[in-house]
């Protein structure tokens, strides 16, 4: 049985007492409207004004917690439950998003994503396709300062600067996206998490969240020579008293790369700190992906960049420069696509390794 990740009774939880007392009464109107036809005995029976059940009855009103749970059903959002739809695979885009270089605004009205252009036309093009939702992209602008604490050295520098923002105007989805575990309003200044319904979720699930997650945030992986990498950094700023928890995160990705074979170090800090305006330090921690040369590949192929064209790009050109440079690294890749897709076809490793007349030494490796 498929679990539940936001039910119906959750996300009432999220409306006022009055709300939900109305949403009940509503309920229990229209069901006895199915044998009661006089509307007093009705308004009587649920303590309602007869106007106000008349109004129900006829749909000329419906309570506002009532109108948030039939426009998430109406989008196929509400029970939110995992499954292959493309419904929930983009809810699970947005989702990541929100940990990256998303906001989901503190009054749970709507939430922010930004990045290139191009990138976000293609999210909303999926999303408006997909939903009934208002979304808009508009230009942003950033004109800041960022001031640097470093034993002791304080320093100061202008961030001037710009990218894109979509903007989806849905109160209900924002609560959604809460209530299934994203975080709202200052990410730097709370505690983030990988939800477990995440954390326990299908291969595929956990590959579409960390490649819209790296599509945001990890950096470019790039050849140093033609034979070799350089390491890329995922990293995340907290304020200085939320740095355990940050770790907590990042460990929860390191050990979601571990499943798809990805090697990463352990996780460090950087001693510089920000000073925010608040006057709160936060710091970043971070962790590198490993740079040998299996690794990166393995990372190339299991988690491709999602809204991230221009770096997905750039790390497909550095891989085939790469293979080009590596001939029998670059006959290992073939092999390797070809027994993953016999393996997908339901032929096993005796009889992958008999097709394909590999030598012994393969005959482990297939499983491995």
């Amino acid at each position: 049985m498929d679990k539940i990740i936001v039910d119906e009774d959750k996300f009432f939880s999220l409306f006022s007492l009055r709300d939900r007392k109305n949403a009940k009464n509503y309920y229990g109107a229209i069901e006895l409207s199915k044998t009661i036809k006089n509307k007093s005995k009705i308004a009587r029976t649920i303590n309602q004004p007869k106007r106000t059940v008349h109004s129900w009855i006829k749909n000329e009103q419906i309570p506002i917690a009532v109108r948030a749970i039939n426009e998430l059903k109406s989008n196929n959002l509400l029970s939110l439950i995992e499954n292959k739809s493309s419904a929930f695979n983009l809810f699970v885009d947005v989702f990541a998003f929100i940990y990256g270089d998303g906001s989901l605004k503190k009054d749970l009205f709507g939430f922010d994503l930004f990045g290139q252009k191009q990138d976000l036309l293609l999210l909303k093009r999926k999303f408006d396709e997909q939903f009934d939702f208002n979304s808009k992209i508009c230009e942003n602008k950033v004109t800041s300062e960022i001031t640097k604490e470093n034993k002791g050295v304080v320093s100061t520098k202008p961030v001037i600067g710009s990218c894109y923002r979509l903007r989806i105007y849905s109160a209900v989805f924002a609560k959604l996206l809460y209530l299934a575990g994203a975080p709202k309003g200052d990410k730097v200044s709370q505690p983030t998490f990988v939800p477990s319904w995440l954390m326990n979720s299908s291969k595929e699930t956990k590959r579409r969240f960390l490649s819209v997650l790296f599509g945001n945030e990890l950096q470019c992986p790039q050849l140093r020579a033609k034979n070799a990498f350089i390491s890329s950094q995922f990293g995340l700023h907290k304020i200085e008293s939320k740095k355990t928890d940050l770790k907590i995160f990042l460990e929860q990705i390191k050990q979601l790369l571990n499943e798809f074979g990805i090697s990463t170090s352990p996780v460090a800090f950087e001693k510089s700190r920000t000073v925010r305006k608040d006057g709160d330090l936060s710091m970043k921690l971070y962790f590198h992906i490993d740079s040998h040369s299996p690794n990166v590949l393995c990372l190339f192929k299991e988690i491709p960049f999602k809204y991230a064209e221009e770096k997905q790009k750039r790390f497909e050109e550095a891989v085939q420069l790469f293979l080009k440079s590596s001939k029998h690294l670059k006959q290992e890749w073939k092999l390797y696509e070809k027994v993953l897709q016999m393996r997908s076809d339901g032929f096993g490793r005796r009889t992958i390794f008999k097709k394909l007349e590999l030598p012994k030494k393969y005959f482990y490796k297939i499983n491995a």
